[in-house]
């Protein structure tokens, strides 16, 4: 398997959106007919609240979750189309 590279992973979505604009690139911003009942809205309204208590906070999550060890075979269920 190739490993995958994210040179924008420390940049906050706000950041890229006004390079974006800034650049003049094409940015474009649709959500998922399905994504107002998906339980991830409640894990991204958590983690906003926790960003506007402190600033670093999602910052924080994600260097510590890069140092958890994750499981060859972890059970994931298949993924529909939008």
């Amino acid at each position: 398997s190739v490993p995958r590279w994210k040179p924008l992973r420390h940049a906050y979505e706000k950041e890229i959106v006004l390079y974006a604009h800034f650049q003049a690139l094409g940015y474009f911003s649709t959500e998922c007919v399905y994504a107002p009942h998906a339980y991830r809205g409640h894990a991204r309204h958590l983690l906003k609240d926790l960003e506007a208590t402190r600033a670093t906070s999602v910052a924080a999550l994600g260097h510590s979750g890069r140092r958890l060890a994750v499981a060859a075979e972890v059970a994931t269920k298949t993924l529909g189309a939008c």
